[in-house]
């Protein structure tokens, strides 16, 4: 999300602020679990990160079930929290995961 933020660093304060008032998702496991989901999101995204950098076929289909079942539920709760100057910062998200899914679906059909 940090590079929709570039030329606009009166937004950076607000994003930090808007993660800390997501209250989770209800099929995560910060969601009614007392999870922290600024701290989770970080997580989830450096997970996927040592996963792309494990690399291997299998770990395509995983991750993309994981931007799907996770990262995405993730930016579904946070669109309920986000103030309206954070909306195009929330799109830009969904369109870098949606064409990651894509690209990871396109490479599980060619294997």
């Amino acid at each position: 999300m940090g590079a929709a933020l570039l030329g606009r660093p009166d937004l950076a304060g607000a994003l930090g602020a808007a993660l800390e008032r997501c209250p989770g998702h209800e099929n995560l496991i910060c969601g009614g679990r007392g999870g922290r989901p600024r701290v989770c999101f970080v997580a989830k995204l450096e997970q996927m990160e040592r996963s792309v950098v494990r690399g291997g076929e299998g770990r395509r289909a995983w991750e993309e079930r994981f931007l799907r079942e996770e990262v995405s539920a993730c930016l579904e709760a946070f669109a309920g929290y986000f103030p309206a100057a954070l909306e195009p910062v929330l799109s830009y998200a969904r369109e870098e995961v949606a064409a990651d899914m894509e690209y990871l679906r396109q490479v599980i059909a060619a294997g």
